[in-house]
């Protein structure tokens, strides 16, 4: 029995993440027993004693939202892919269990996020949050001011990205127009020349794709879109094959406190699943250029808006 024990679990939201270094999606999969991951970060037994798993510790479930997330039981998890110290992509992944649908919330890294009156404004992009004050921050940080459970999270990092992508034999993307890029300075420098056009890219070209930003018209909007694209067909690609080896290498490039028991308690509630069931969206906001620098302000009240769509509730909190 012990060698068929995990022979069947929903991977969604950790395995997808990891092929585009921070996406999202929900379905059924073969597990192997000696999947290697990364790591698991033990969770606080006693804090979490009571609660579901899809449920957060820190969450307030008096509200319309809160009674709802126990009503429709939506998975939350935050996944963040790293370029160096810093999150280059965040994005917030919610699969509705009873209805198998799953949305996907891209947030825009030069989001305005300031933590101190004092930092500069450099510092309050939320894409230096990470390096600043880690995931432990970050996490709760987005519940409040998204107004969803939050608690589970997945980092991943490129050499994900490369590896799996790979091993898929590719994705299928159609390149806006031609993506010509260099920084001498990154680590390790970053070289980007793709065609424009459909085409099947590489691990390595999928990397690029997805970090590409400057040509873009309203680039770190234009490059969300671009991942949104790339999600839906890795996503059909992956339904496809058979992934044991692309679990393996998935979870190796992980760090998570999502736990096994928590992944088994949602295996029931993901056979017919589907790319198709997707909906792809954006932190409601626009740019605008503040303190000498280019901000993405988030609009609270299209947020809520959006979240209630998610819930299904009628009002606005």
């Amino acid at each position: 029995m012990l060698k068929h024990f995990f022979k069947i679990f929903f991977a969604s939201f950790i395995l997808i993440s990891v092929i585009l270094i921070s996406t999202a999606a929900g379905y059924m999969l073969f597990f192997d027993k000696d999947i290697v991951i990364g790591a698991i970060v033990p969770a606080d037994t006693g804090k979490n004693k009571q609660l579901e798993f899809y449920e957060s510790s820190t969450f307030d479930y008096s509200t319309d939202i809160g009674r709802a997330a126990k009503e429709t039981r939506r998975f939350n998890v935050l996944i963040v892919g790293l370029e160096n110290v810093r999150t280059d992509t965040i994005m917030v992944a919610s699969y509705d269990i009873g209805n198998k649908t799953a949305d996907l919330i891209s947030i825009p890294r030069d989001t305005y996020f300031p933590i101190n009156s004092g930092d500069s404004p450099e510092q309050k992009k939320i894409n230096s949050v990470y390096a600043r004050e880690g995931i432990e921050y970050l996490v709760p940080a987005l519940e409040k001011s998204l107004g969803i459970p939050l608690e589970k999270y997945v980092i991943v990092d490129y050499e994900a990205v490369v590896s799996c992508v790979d091993i898929l034999g590719g994705v299928e993307v159609d390149v806006p127009f031609h993506m010509v890029y260099s920084d001498p300075y990154d680590k390790p420098p970053l070289n980007i020349d793709i065609p424009e056009g459909t085409q099947l890219l590489d691990g390595k070209q999928s990397l690029n794709f997805l970090r590409y930003r400057k040509g873009y018209a309203n680039q770190d909007l234009g490059r969300i879109n671009a991942q949104q694209q790339f999600i839906k067909s890795a996503m059909k690609k992956a339904l496809g094959l058979k992934l044991p080896a692309l679990i393996n290498e998935a979870y190796s490039h992980i760090e998570t406190n999502v736990r096994i028991t928590d992944i088994l308690g949602m295996a029931d509630g993901i056979a017919g699943f589907s790319a198709e069931s997707i909906n792809m969206n954006t932190l409601p906001g626009e740019e605008m250029p503040l303190e000498g620098l280019s901000f993405f302000i988030p609009d609270e009240d299209a947020i809520k808006i959006m979240v209630n769509g998610m819930y299904k509730t009628e009002k606005t909190e």
